[in-house]
């Protein structure tokens, strides 16, 4: 029994390295993949075969003119459109979802607007579901998997939302309800900074390193850290809080009812808090307009910001020791000024404390990031059911 046990673990291990290789290099031949695992072509091509078989890769004859003695090489890749999962994210602002290839792309988007955090979960996981079956509904030519992935702030394991601050629930059986709406099984539900890191290692920036983590900075801070290419997910999945941890006892008052945490000096709204201590009705485009304007106030508040973010990723540096450090968020994504200060100055009055062993980029993901993060969190669960 543990004999036959063995065999299968490792078949299936054997199978996820296959195309883990044909994913990763976009176009790859049946030799190459064996010189890379050091499997026998006999088993790489019976692989590939299945993987074939099912659909999800494609084999088709090599366009290299150069190839003069015998046939050219079939290369091998990732039948992109053929395999397709749902993406949905929740934010404090609004639902948004979209329809994800295998290489990381939005064929189609959908948005719903609305304020999410004054609402109940189950009145939000019921829209989360109306949409979800809007856009399979329109879009009946593309072959969907029934699969869908989910990203929410918060703390969230085994399918329940234990607690977010930011949405304001606490022991939502997510999944649960989210299968009552829409009628689909496979409802995968994860944090929206462990799904983005997720999108990263599958598709972004992540992919050609070992070790990643990801940063995100909008109406929370959060991080997701991946290691050898698995996301450490820590004792109930609470890994990557770094958003909660308390750097001043006797600092500002956060929504999850604690001061002094890191995000009270960093989200969007704890910007605006402070920034309307001085206009009552100015906006994030205004506190960046003010900064670079050199107005006084504005200046003392976004470089206060700037070395808290150099903090933190001396923290995250320091105790992960990460090849790449990715950054993210709404607050990068959507004003330009406050990202160039941030690829320019985020070592800051840390730098004598960081070794250069690790680089910080912003995301190339976009805006659309944490959607592709929700369609890869079904990825990687239906992945492991067929490979």
């Amino acid at each position: 029994m543990d004999n036959r046990l063995d065999k299968f673990l490792m078949r299936k291990s054997n199978r996820k390295l296959v195309f883990s290789a044909i994913h990763k290099k976009g176009s790859i031949s049946r030799v190459q993949i064996a010189n890379m695992t050091h499997m026998s072509l006999m088993t790489v091509g019976r692989i590939v075969d299945e993987l074939v078989n099912i659909g999800i890769v494609v084999e088709e004859d090599s366009n290299d003119m150069t190839a003069t003695l015998g046939r050219r090489p079939k290369l091998l890749h990732v039948a992109s459109n053929n395999f397709l999962s749902v993406g949905v994210e929740i934010d404090r602002d609004g639902i948004y979802a979209g329809i994800i290839n295998l290489q990381g792309k939005v064929l189609k988007k959908m948005e719903q607007k609305y304020n999410c955090s004054g609402q109940t979960a189950e009145i939000v996981l019921k829209k989360v579901g109306e949409i979800i079956k809007q856009i399979l509904s329109e879009n009946p030519e593309l072959p969907v998997i029934q699969a869908v992935g989910v990203a929410c702030p918060g703390l969230i394991d085994d399918g329940v939302i234990r607690f977010s601050s930011q949405m304001k629930w606490t022991d939502v059986p997510a999944v649960e309800i989210i299968q009552k709406y829409t009628g689909i099984n496979d409802i995968f539900i994860d944090n929206e900074v462990k799904a983005h890191g997720m999108a990263e290692d599958m598709f972004g920036l992540a992919k050609g390193y070992r070790n990643s983590v990801v940063l995100t900075m909008g109406s929370g801070i959060g991080s997701s850290i991946l290691i050898n290419h698995k996301l450490y997910r820590g004792r109930l999945n609470m890994a990557g809080e770094i958003g909660h941890i308390c750097i001043n006892p006797s600092g500002n008052m956060c929504e999850c009812g604690k001061r002094g945490c890191l995000q009270t000096y960093m989200a969007d709204w704890a910007i605006l808090r402070e920034a309307r201590m001085v206009q009552e009705d100015i906006t994030l485009d205004g506190v960046f307009e003010a900064y670079t304007e050199g107005k006084v106030w504005a200046v003392s508040l976004i470089d206060r910001v700037m070395e808290y973010l150099s903090i933190t990723v001396s923290i995250l540096a320091n105790t992960y020791s990460p090849d790449i450090i990715i950054l993210c968020g709404r607050l990068l994504e959507d004003h330009v000024v406050f990202r160039d200060l941030v690829e320019s100055r985020y070592r800051g009055a840390t730098k004598d404390y960081m070794l250069d062993t690790f680089r910080v980029q912003v995301s190339d993901l976009g805006p659309d990031g944490t959607v592709v993060g929700a369609g890869t969190l079904a990825y990687y669960n239906m992945l492991d059911k067929i490979l």
